[in-house]
């Protein structure tokens, strides 16, 4: 009986001191506190990898274009012109196999 009164006590405690409830296993290899203890990283990634202004400069200005954009544009247009651009929707092999559009 003492040692039940004991852990209660000292799992009490513990949640007062580090304001977490304690697991089964307080100290256990398997009850996963190590991960929970770490810090968050996705802070510290998104700060690394910050957002792109395209995105908002296209909503802000609809003709704003940028080089790789422009060279993808010329590259398909070339492509197209000598039938090797990507086919129009519903066109593919897939639907080729199938006897469809020809």
């Amino acid at each position: 009986m003492a040692a039940a009164v004991t852990k209660e006590a000292i799992s009490r405690v513990a949640k007062e001191i580090f304001g977490r409830v304690s697991g089964l296993q307080m100290f256990g290899p398997e009850n996963g506190q190590r991960f929970l203890k770490k810090e968050l990283t996705g802070v510290y990634i998104n700060r690394y990898y910050p957002e792109s202004i395209d995105s908002a400069a296209r909503k802000a200005f609809p003709e704003y274009t940028t080089e790789l954009y422009e060279r993808r544009q010329n590259k398909l247009a070339t492509l197209r012109r000598r039938g090797k651009g990507p086919p129009k929707k519903g066109q593919g092999k897939r639907a080729m196999k199938k006897g469809g559009k020809k």
